[in-house]
């Protein structure tokens, strides 16, 4: 098991384009770390820099203590499953979870012993004899994580490895991931831009974007203290809504506005935004639809598109121009959605509101992640 630090990791190719930018993170042993961010943030370049298919431009990363700039992927002890499976087609399952192995020379014993403990982990031991062809997509990847388990390496790096599965099945990996992970207990890396993967799986989570860490912390930290608004946007599905506000100071506190109505702030944002010494102006309000509630008196909104899902109802309505989300629980006495162009009003739940600067995108209550 091993510990992962990169120190100031920048990756520049030829062209000038910068794909990472100053990356700064610190692995625990047996810590289960998830990058995620949109397409082209540099994720997968980071986890390729770790496994050494990437060289790197700047800084240090550092395995178990050793510097690894310049050692090659097969000396780094490390191993990864890609998103393709990549596996021989003319090969049994055995043969394909044993290839490392049988790379390495070890005796045929030692890799019967360890291809079956590997097949028994992850539940396809009856599978053994037979070719990549005969086996589903969520077969494969097994087989693909089969022959890293039997590797034994310090680290575990994993490349969007569900994204090939259809949606049942990828529900079903996952499942299987957290189990296998209780398994082995051993140090991960896992890149994804799926944001349920990455609340659902990591100890932590790294949101990135064009290169830059955004936000590193527990999914309770990222969806509950978001740094900044593109954090905040990313993490949660449907994602917060962002809407124009004022935000004033007067003898008694700060008070907030928006589309004619005033918000309830709570002690806590009081003394949040009294201590960065916030001063009033215009803002963007950030609240997650299921803090938003019909009601009698609030923000006034006009009532648009509704989309039932189970027992609940997203309803968007139109605030100030802005699209606005809320997601709506149903019950018995409740089954009829507003008709379009109705009147409504909608309150949020007040410890559940954010404040961020419309120009920096900083979360004003929370202050900017330092990427140190």
């Amino acid at each position: 098991m091993a510990e992962v630090e990169l120190k100031h990791v920048w990756k520049i190719y030829e062209s000038g384009f910068e794909a990472v930018k100053d990356f700064n993170l610190h692995i625990k042993d047996k810590e289960f770390v998830v990058f995620v961010g949109p397409s082209g943030c540099g994720k997968s370049t980071t986890l390729r820099m770790v496994a050494g298919l990437e060289a790197i431009s700047g800084g240090e990363l550092y395995i178990d203590g050793q510097l690894m700039n310049h050692v090659l992927p097969k000396n780094r002890d490390i191993s990864m499953v890609f998103q393709n499976y990549a596996l021989y087609p003319h090969m049994t399952v055995f043969d394909n979870i044993a290839f490392p192995l049988k790379m390495r020379k070890m005796p045929m014993s030692e890799i019967k012993k360890r291809v079956e403990e590997a097949a028994a982990i992850l539940e396809i031991s009856d599978l053994l004899k037979r070719k990549p062809k005969a086996l589903s997509g969520g077969q494969r990847q097994r087989v693909a994580i089969g022959r890293s388990i039997v590797r034994e390496p310090k680290v575990f790096l994993m490349d969007e490895p569900l994204s090939n599965l259809d949606a049942k099945l990828r529900n079903q990996m996952r499942t299987e991931l957290i189990k296998l992970r209780r398994k082995l207990n051993t140090t991960f890396i896992y890149v994804t831009h799926d944001q349920t993967e990455a609340m659902t799986l990591g100890d932590r989570i790294v949101i990135m974007n064009r290169g830059v860490i955004q936000q590193v912390g527990t999914p309770k930290e990222l969806w509950g203290k978001p740094s900044n608004m593109f954090v905040a946007g990313f993490i949660g599905m449907p994602q917060m809504n962002f809407i124009d506000g004022e935000l004033m100071e007067s003898e008694n506190g700060y008070r907030l506005f928006t589309a004619g109505a005033e918000l309830e702030l709570t002690e806590t944002h009081q003394t949040l935004l009294k201590g960065r010494q916030v001063k009033g102006g215009k803002v963007k309000i950030g609240i997650r639809p299921e803090h938003l509630h019909l009601s009698e008196n609030g923000i006034p909104a006009s009532a648009d598109v509704s989309e039932l899902n189970g027992g609940t109802l997203n309803l968007h309505a139109n605030v100030g121009g802005a699209d606005v989300t809320a997601v709506i629980q149903l019950t018995d006495d409740d089954i009829h959605a507003p008709q379009v162009g109705t009147p409504i009003h909608l309150s949020p739940e007040p410890q559940r509101i954010h404040v961020f600067d419309p120009e920096t995108e900083e979360n004003l209550l929370y202050g900017s992640y330092v990427n140190e």
